[in-house]
């Protein structure tokens, strides 16, 4: 069967609505083609297109995938999807709805862009139905936008009208499957209150509600969405920013069911205004991947933290990862993700996820290899070589290895790291450490020497080269960065370890292991004792230091400060959201506090998941469940138990008579090791 990708260059063009405006909100097109089909079977659709598509046939959904075909750099690729459907023999009516989406939305910044469409159908008989001039095409309807940010209005009292021949373009460009998670609606939830006009879903979620209700013909009915409320139950929507986040129906009079098609919303909470009576219910939205953890323990707070933990990847998980779902940005930050990506991989199969988002990483790079900020491509988010953000592709790719075992993923992101290494050692040559432009991004007063993250981070890249090129094979390559890591070890130790002031620049260099052994240890000293005496036992660390504290602290003899650390209640801590009604995690420490109310609504989400990276501290060291399933539990705190169950291997602990207890159990066919030793299909007993 030849598909798009092989036709791409051949005789299918690429459809427009040539009414389309240059404007940020563009109405939806629907494209329309009746046809006739000889025999009943099954049918193969490829289709892709600059911008969202839905496709129907007479009027049923071809498919149960959302925001298709996804988002990628669409200045270098574009990616098309394949369904099969069966179809039976007689005249048929093919809609396909287009948007702006990701490609020409507000998101994009580019209103001059136009919507495209390219559609490849074979019918059961073999004939091929193509996008081509056959078609018509409506932009005058009932959905008069449906946007990221803005939300969608919607006409209800409107038909598809003004049908008009679309604009016909062949083009060369580069066109390949899609090779990801499809976005599907996943759990649904049902209001727990309503009070007034407000209805509280319980959880901060990613996604839309499906609303019902009954009203005259032409009333307006605008539904608002928000995460927290403010002191007098109103919603709080100034954190929004330029993000509307608004639905606006018109009724078309009588019953109404509406749900929006090429929008989502961050919310906990929906004001309905216009009608008095509804239902409602939502439904999260994000790519489906398998979740394959499951976390208990004695402290209730713990168990909750690592809940808003897990709701703050699944809803910064649809397409691909971003930083939040809720105000005027929703973009793939590199810096979240590498902080994130050790926590994602133990809450759920994410490798495909990744994999594919790593493609536009690295399509993101400047000429000189080096990575961007963000990627997809968005052009406001243009810079490169930023300490802690631009090492996402090296850290990211290497995480993937470690959780999965699979080299191709080293193999696919190699030539891009060997090129991004290079350049930092020349730059490193001409005495220029990386850019630290963002810092240790949000620390709680106690900001880190610039030079000194940067120094840090370009240590740890090396290091992180030098393994995967171990791991690869790449001898020369092997010697050469590990030379060069020992030379921008020996130039940290020898410039900046007496400029470690800061919890994240302490941990850091413990957790990258760039100290020799005399002076790690007084390091780690000195951590435990800015911990303790200057910040009374709380955290004081940003977006780059957060997963690397406690890492820091228990591999250097501070296990219980670790802990202490982690069931911390007041101020700031992890457990302090949770103690403060929070179901996601916050992008500040002091999100909101009680003495200060909110924070600058410049920069304000209640759902980032950057600080949630302590799951890997809480899995991987407290639970003991490293990636590769070396076993070695590191019990302590209050607790009296943890029960944690990753990829379907048990490891339970407790606290009986002052000592620990630990049960481990293995699947069938499977093997582990605890401390080394390996175990087999069973349960297996140890005092710890």
């Amino acid at each position: 069967m030849k598909s798009i990708s092989n036709k791409i260059n051949g005789d299918i063009p690429w459809i427009s609505d040539p009414c389309y405006k240059d404007a940020p909100l563009k109405p939806v097109s629907c494209f329309r083609r009746s046809f006739f089909c000889k025999t009943t079977g099954c049918a193969t659709l490829q289709i892709t297109a600059l911008g969202l598509f839905e496709a129907f046939i007479d009027d049923k959904s071809i498919t149960d995938e959302l925001f298709t075909p996804g988002w990628c750099d669409y200045r270098k690729r574009i990616e098309y999807r394949t369904y099969q459907f069966e179809i039976t023999e007689g005249e048929h009516t093919f809609d396909i709805l287009l948007a702006a989406g990701w490609y020409a939305g507000v998101i994009s910044g580019q209103n001059k862009r136009r919507p495209e469409l390219l559609v490849h159908l074979i019918l059961p008989d073999g004939e091929i139905i193509d996008s081509g001039n056959a078609w018509r095409c409506s932009c005058n309807g009932p959905i008069c936008y449906s946007d990221i940010y803005e939300g969608e209005y919607y006409d209800e009292r409107k038909e598809w009208q003004d049908w008009h021949e679309p604009d016909l373009k062949k083009t060369d460009r580069k066109i390949e499957p899609f090779a990801g998670n499809p976005v599907k609606k996943m759990e649904q939830h049902e209001p727990i209150s309503t009070v007034g006009n407000i209805v509280d879903f319980g959880q901060n979620i990613t996604g839309r509600e499906i609303i019902c209700f009954t009203a005259e013909r032409g009333d307006k009915i605008t539904i608002r969405h928000a995460e927290v409320l403010n002191p007098d139950g109103s919603l709080y929507t100034e954190n929004l920013r330029k993000s509307n986040s608004t639905n606006v129906v018109i009724a078309g009079g009588g019953t109404t069911v509406f749900e929006s098609h090429f929008s989502f919303h961050g919310f906990r909470y929906v004001e309905v205004c216009g009608v008095k009576e509804f239902k409602i219910k939502a439904n999260s939205i994000r790519s489906d991947y398998p979740l394959h953890l499951d976390f208990d323990c004695s402290n209730p707070l713990l168990n909750q933290l690592v809940s808003n933990i897990r709701w703050g990847w699944l809803d910064n998980s649809l397409d691909i990862p971003t930083d939040c779902p809720q105000r005027d940005e929703r973009v793939g930050w590199l810096g979240d993700a590498q902080v994130f990506i050790r926590a994602a991989a133990y809450l759920s199969d994410c490798m495909k996820f990744f994999r594919r988002w790593l493609k536009d990483v690295r399509l993101s790079c400047s000429c000189d290899g080096v990575y961007s900020i963000v990627a997809p491509y968005i052009d406001i988010f243009c810079q490169y070589n930023v300490a802690g953000w631009a090492d996402a592709g090296i850290i990211c790719p290497w995480v993937l290895y470690e959780f999965s075992g699979n080299k191709e993923i080293l193999e696919e992101n190699y030539e891009n790291i060997r090129k991004f290494i290079v350049y930092r050692k020349k730059e490193f040559e001409k005495s220029r450490l990386p850019d630290a432009y963002f810092g240790d991004w949000l620390n709680m007063n106690d900001p880190t020497d610039k030079e000194v993250l940067a120094a840090e981070f370009l240590a740890y890249s090396m290091t992180l080269a030098f393994k995967i090129a171990t791991v690869l094979n790449k001898k020369e390559d092997a010697e050469l960065f590990m030379k060069w890591e020992q030379e921008c070890k020996n130039f940290f130790v020898r410039h900046y370890f007496n400029r470690l002031n800061s919890q994240t620049g302490m941990a850091l260099a413990l957790h990258f292991n760039l100290l020799p052994e005399n002076k790690r240890k007084k390091c780690a000293a000195n951590l435990a004792d800015l911990i303790r005496k200057k910040f009374n036992t709380h955290l004081s660390t940003g977006f780059l230091g957060t997963s690397h504290l406690l890492h820091a602290l228990s591999e250097n003899g501070y296990l219980d400060l670790a802990w202490e650390l982690l069931e911390q209640k007041t101020f700031p801590s992890w457990l302090f959201p949770v103690l403060n009604g929070a179901t996601t995690m916050w992008e500040h420490w002091d999100s909101w506090t009680p003495e200060n109310g909110f924070k600058d609504p410049k920069m304000n989400s209640f759902n980032h998941y950057a600080y949630g990276a302590v799951l890997d501290w809480i899995i991987g060291v407290a639970a003991g469940i490293s990636p590769d399933f070396n076993i070695d539990p590191h019990p302590g705190g209050t607790l009296s138990y943890m029960n944690v169950t990753f990829r379907g291997v048990n490891v339970y602990w407790k606290k009986e008579d002052n000592k620990y207890y630990c049960t481990i159990t293995v699947p069938e066919r499977r093997h582990v090791k605890f401390r080394n030793k390996l175990l087999y299909t069973g349960i297996h007993k140890f005092v710890l």
